[in-house]
C-alpha cells in the first residue's frame, strides 16, 4: 500500500506522537508499503539530513506547546505532492493545520482518510489553564473526526471516551513494545555510575516529555518529602521539555537532568533503573510506562487514563491516586522498601510485555487501512 501521513510532530520533534509514527514509518517500509510524511518543518540534528519521506511545511512555535511547530502548508504544493505519491489512503494523525490540510488535499484528490486521536484534549486544556476551551473543542473535533471513516484510538479507555463525547465511528490501533529495544539485558553498571548510583543503591526514573501535563512538580514535590527515608537513591528525569531547564537549574538533591537519550543510551536508561515511576493522568496510552515494563521494571503510576488498560495494581504496576503528591511519596517510600515486591511487579512487567507483540499492532492497523480502502471504492463504484 501507499499511505500518506499529515502530522505537525514527526521526526526530529520527540513527543510520544513524534516517536509513534517514526516507528509506524518505520515498520510500513520493512513490509514493503510506501510512505509519505507531511509535517512541519524543525531543526535538524548537526550533520544529518532529512529523511527522504518527508515533505515540510513552514511553522510557528505553538503558543501553549512551544516545542511543537504550528505548520502553515501550501495547499497547492501539498495537493501536487500528494498527487504524485499517489496514496491508497490518507492517515491525518493531528487536529490542526497539517490534519486540516490532509483532509482538503484528500477531499480534492477523491482520497479515503482514516484518522487518529492521540491527545487527552481536556487533560491539556485544564492544565494549562484554559478549560473554556474545552466545550468549543468539542464542537470543533466532532467536526474534524466525522470527515474520517473511521477514527484510531490508543486504548479501550480513550475509544469509550470518544464515545461519551459522541464520536462513534471508532476502531483500536494499540500499541506494542520491541523488546530488540526495551529488555533487561540493557542494565548497565556504567550508566548508574553517571549518577553516582552504586551496586547497592537504587536509581529511580521517568522518561518522557519534561512537562506540565506530566505531574513532575508533584514528583519533584514527593521526592523531597522522601529526603529522610530515601537513603542514597537517586532520581534520573530523562527527556525533553519545557521543564528540563527549569528543574535542572533547581540543583535539587539527588535529582538528575541528562536531557534527552537516543537508541542503545535508551535502552540503558530504562533497565538500569530500579524503579519507574509515570505520575501523568493526562495518557491516552502509556507509551513510556510499557517500555519500562518490558525493560523488566517495577514501576509507580497514577491510576487514570490510558494506562489502565494494561497496568494493574500490585500484578505489574503500583498504581497510586493521581494529582497527589503525598500519593506518589507513599507509594515511592514502600517499593524503596520492599525489595520482594519489587522483584514480583518486575515479573509480572515482563510477562504484559510480551503479550503486546507491535506485529499483531500493525496488521491491525493495515487492516483498517485496507478497509478505508475498499469502503471508498465501494462508494465511488455506487
Amino acid at each position: 500500500m501507499r499511505i500518506a501521513l499529515f502530522s505537525e510532530v514527526y521526526w526530529p520533534m520527540v513527543s510520544g506522537v513524534g516517536v509513534t509514527l517514526l516507528r509506524l514509518t518505520e515498520a510500513l517500509q520493512a513490509r514493503g508499503h510506501e510512505v509519505r510524511v507531511y509535517s512541519a518543518s524543525y531543526a535538524l540534528p548537526p550533520g544529518q539530513p532529512d529523511r527522504p519521506e518527508v515533505h515540510r511545511s513552514p511553522g510557528i512555535p505553538l503558543f501553549l506547546y512551544p516545542d511543537v511547530q504550528w505548520a502553515f502548508p501550501r495547499m497547492r504544493d501539498v495537493v501536487q505532492d500528494l498527487a504524485r505519491f499517489g496514496p491508497d489512503v490518507v492517515h491525518v494523525v493531528t487536529e490542526f493545520s497539517l490534519g486540516i490540510a490532509g483532509l482538503k488535499a484528500a477531499r480534492q484528490l477523491g482520497l479515503p482518510v482514516i484518522a487518529s486521536a492521540h491527545t487527552d484534549y481536556e487533560e491539556y486544556a485544564r492544565r494549562y489553564g484554559v478549560p473554556w476551551a474545552i466545550r468549543a473543542g468539542w464542537h470543533y473535533l466532532r467536526w474534524f473526526y466525522g470527515q474520517a471513516h473511521r477514527i484510531l484510538c490508543p486504548s479501550r479507555i480513550y475509544e469509550e471516551h470518544l464515545h461519551s463525547r459522541g464520536v462513534h465511528h471508532t476502531a483500536l490501533w494499540s500499541r506494542g513494545v520491541d523488546p530488540e529495544w526495551f529488555h533487561p539485558r540493557f542494565r548497565s553498571e556504567a550508566y548508574r555510575a553517571r549518577f553516582g548510583v552504586g551496586p547497592g543503591d537504587l536509581l529511580v526514573t521517568y522518561i518522557g516529555r519534561l512537562a506540565r501535563e506530566k505531574n513532575l512538580e508533584l514528583l519533584l514535590r514527593a521526592w523531597e518529602d522522601l529526603a529522610p527515608v530515601r537513603g542514597s537513591a537517586q532520581l534520573v528525569l530523562v527527556g525533553r521539555g519545557p521543564l528540563e531547564e527549569p528543574i535542572r537549574r533547581s540543583e535539587l538533591p539527588a535529582v538528575h537532568v541528562p536531557g534527552l537519550l537516543h537508541g542503545r543510551e535508551l535502552s540503558a536508561a530504562y533497565s538500569s533503573a530500579d524503579v519507574f515511576t509515570f505520575p501523568s493522568p493526562t495518557e491516552t496510552f502509556g507509551n513510556s510506562l510499557l517500555e519500562a515494563m518490558g525493560s523488566g521494571l517495577p514501576s509507580l503510576a497514577a491510576a487514570a487514563g490510558g494506562v489502565l488498560e494494561f497496568a494493574t495494581h500490585g500484578r505489574n504496576a503500583w498504581l497510586v491516586a493521581p494529582d497527589s503528591a503525598s500519593a506518589i511519596a507513599g507509594g515511592l517510600e514502600r517499593l524503596l522498601a520492599d525489595a520482594a515486591l519489587r522483584r514480583r511487579l518486575a515479573a509480572g512487567a515482563l510477562a504484559t510485555a510480551r503479550e503486546r507483540s507491535w506485529d499483531e499492532v500493525y496488521d491491525r492497523l493495515i487492516e483498517d487501512y485496507r478497509d478505508a480502502a475498499r469502503a471508498r471504492g465501494m462508494t465511488r463504484a455506487a
